[in-house]
């Protein structure tokens, strides 16, 4: 493992991914070995290409709550050079939006090549995945996955935002457990997941004969 540094900041690069417990016992060692250097860093882990799933996810991130000095800002695959352009992608991200006008319950795993759209909330243990952008017109604060595999162009949506984790393209960032709950996006900028104020709130055609009844909901439910 070698830790490199650029204008995004430090990055700990790691060049073979075996299994997440031979991951971990490496990051282990290596974050222990260079804490003196470290000090009070924040990382971005920076994995081979194909290689990161939740399971290797979770093992980065309970070593990283070892070492409380250390905050870790991000979890990403080296990108791809064959990375698709926006209007190069096949034909399974070019399908029409999924929606699903219900609760997405703990437990549940919702998928689509396309865009994904819940009108309800989605909760904690729940996950969506999605080939394209994921809108929650409801409380996101399950797993949320957009722009699987590879499109970096995507973003996730939530009229309250305060997901445990989230995906777009290869890269994973963790949730704040304290978000604000209010309207949010994440998408990727500068190579890593950033979270803005969703300002131009506008429900997709799809689900626009529902669009008084949820807003006015989202309204009530929303604190002043």
């Amino acid at each position: 493992m070698d830790i490199k540094g650029d204008r995004r900041g430090l990055r700990l690069v790691i060049s073979q991914v075996f299994s997440p417990d031979a991951l971990a016992e490496e990051l282990r060692r290596t974050l222990a070995a260079r804490a003196a250097f470290l000090g009070r860093a924040s990382l971005v882990v920076e994995l081979p290409e194909k290689t990161l799933t939740p399971q290797i996810f979770s093992a980065i991130t309970e070593v990283f709550e070892e070492f409380p000095n250390l905050s870790l800002r991000g979890v990403q695959e080296r990108e791809a050079s064959n990375l698709l352009a926006l209007d190069h992608r096949p034909a399974d991200r070019l399908v029409p939006p999924k929606v699903l006008r219900q609760t997405v319950r703990s437990g549940q795993r919702i998928s689509h090549p396309g865009d994904l759209i819940v009108v309800g909330d989605v909760n904690p243990g729940a996950t969506l995945m999605a080939g394209g952008d994921i809108m929650v017109f409801g409380w996101l604060r399950g797993v949320a996955y957009a722009g699987q595999p590879d499109d970096a162009t995507r973003a996730i949506y939530a009229l309250r935002f305060d997901p445990s984790q989230v995906r777009i393209a290869g890269m994973l960032a963790l949730g704040n457990a304290d978000g604000s709950g209010t309207p949010e996006k994440a998408l990727i900028e500068n190579g890593e997941v950033v979270v803005k104020p969703w300002q131009d709130i506008r429900l997709p055609e799809v689900v626009t004969h529902d669009r008084n009844s949820w807003l006015e909901r989202f309204s009530s439910a929303t604190p002043s």
